[in-house]
Formats: C-alpha cells, structure tokens, sequence
C-alpha cells in the first residue's frame, strides 16, 4: 500500500532529517514569484554554470543535500530553494502541487538572471524538475533526478477511494503516517518553519494529499523534455527499478544510474559515487 511505502520513505531520509552543513558563507533571501508567494533561495559559491537543488517532501534544502552543497560550490553557483510551506518559507491555505511548485522555482529563476540552470531534484524535488524541465524548457540546460515518481503508487479504484473520504478519514491516515517519521522530521521542521510547531500537522497532511496525485507528469510531458536528463535511483529505492526505468524510457535524451548498495537517500547512502556521477554529468557541453 501506498502508505506504507511513504513510511518507507520517510524512513530512509532519517539520516538527512537530523542533519544540518556547517556554516558557509552565502546569501539567504525570500524570492517574490507572484500570487502572494515568497520562496527561501540560498545561493552559495560564484563560479561556473548555476545548479537549483530541489529538496524532498518534508524536507527543505538545508536538511536535504548535507554533502554536497559544498562540493558543489566549489566550482559551481548553488542555489537551494525551499518551497512554499517547506523549511524556512512559509505557508497559505493553498493545497501543495508539483505544477505550482515547478512554476514558482521557474519563476525564482528568471528572477535570478542567472540564464539556463542545472536541476537537481530528490523524490518530490526530481518531479519537480521534470515537470519544470518540460514547462519550461529555456530555462533548463540540464536534469538530474533522484527517486522521482511518474504517478501515484496505488491502483486507480484506491485512489478514486480515497478521494470520496471524509475530512476525518484523511486525518486519521494522516495521523498514522506521522507516526511512522522519524522524530527528526518534525525536529528539524520546528527549528526554522516561520508559521510555528503548530503548523507541522497541516505541512504533513497537504503533503500525503499531493502525494496521492494520480499522475505527476504524463507521457506526452516527459517525452517533451529536451535537455539531457540523469535519471538515477537507489537499487533499493521505494520505487521499483522498472518504475525508473520507465521515467529513463520516457525521455529524448537520458541516462540511467542505478546507484548500488542505496535506498531512497541516494544523495546521503552513497555521496562520493553520486556526487562523482552527477559533476561529470553536468560538466559535459
């Protein structure tokens, strides 16, 4: 079930939910992109084409890429962007949705100046990137996606299910799952959310909803995706191989790296392979 597969994943980021990089001389600013709207962006480094790390659900930038922001940004322009309701960005009343969400890093972008960028994107973070990517192809030069997932993982007549529950039974499978996180999630959460602890349940409950969306990114979509794409993922990753081999079969120009002896937390499980992967992938013309 679909449940158990976020507890899954939510146990396998426990690693970067308690961890934070040292400090590091950079700048931190909200980013309007309309409709009310202001994104966390961190921008680290100076040198080199520009690379937006996208974070997971229930996560934000700072908890999310421990290794490698500096690495990174030894030779690279880092960006990390919280999104609306996520870490140090707050919140409305507002559903989350990967297209919104997608939209307003466009939008940080453009507002950046910094001309087309590289995406890394984690789970949440990598569709993200793809549905960017697709919409938004001229700001785009290249992809990288990590445990990234083309459509909600339960069968069809579940989720039309789940979607006639009453508000009570959505809170109640909400509950479950926030019991099954690890402590740290909610921890780290707290430390820096600007809408207060008390908001931590609302944060967990609009996310299970986005997570139940049928499909993130159709086919019509991915094969409309022009830059080179790295699509990788843990040989034990929440999604299946097949799954993320589809996403890799589904693109024009991509690149399949299943990352060895790694869960969903390729990013943390297996650093220097995955950081070694991934430069060499974007340093290519």
């Amino acid at each position: 079930m679909r449940d158990c597969r976020l507890a899954m994943a939510a146990l396998v980021l426990v690693t970067l939910a308690g961890c934070t990089s040292p400090p590091l001389a950079g700048t931190h600013a909200f980013v309007d992109v309309g409709g009310g709207t202001r994104l966390h962006v961190e921008t680290f480094g100076s040198g080199g084409t520009t690379v937006v790390f996208l974070h997971p659900g229930l996560h934000h930038f700072d908890n999310s890429f421990v290794k490698q922001r500096d690495v990174f940004a030894a030779s690279r322009r880092v960006v990390g962007i919280d999104q609306r309701g996520h870490g140090h960005c707050p919140d409305d009343d507002r559903p989350y949705a990967y297209g919104e969400m997608a939209d307003d890093t466009a939008a940080v972008i453009l507002r950046l100046g910094t001309g087309p960028v590289d995406l890394v994107g984690h789970s949440d973070g990598g569709n993200v990137a793809l549905l960017l990517a697709a919409a938004h192809p001229e700001l785009v030069r290249r992809v990288v996606v990590s445990g990234a997932n083309l459509r909600a993982g339960l069968p069809p007549e579940e989720l039309a299910r789940r979607a006639t529950w009453s508000a009570q039974q959505v809170a109640d499978a909400v509950s479950r799952l926030e019991r099954r996180l690890p402590p740290a999630f909610r921890s780290d959460y707290e430390a820096v959310a600007p809408d207060g602890a008390q908001r931590w349940p609302t944060h967990v409950a609009k996310s299970y909803k986005m997570w139940l969306t049928p499909v993130v990114i159709d086919a019509a979509a991915l094969k409309s995706v022009r830059a080179p794409v790295l699509v990788m993922a843990g040989d034990k990753d929440f999604s299946s191989v097949e799954d993320t081999a589809e996403i890799y079969r589904g693109l024009e120009r991509a690149q399949l790296f299943i990352v060895p002896g790694s869960g969903h937390a390729t990013f943390d499980d297996r650093p220097d392979l995955v950081n070694a992967a991934v430069l060499e992938f974007l340093s290519r013309p």
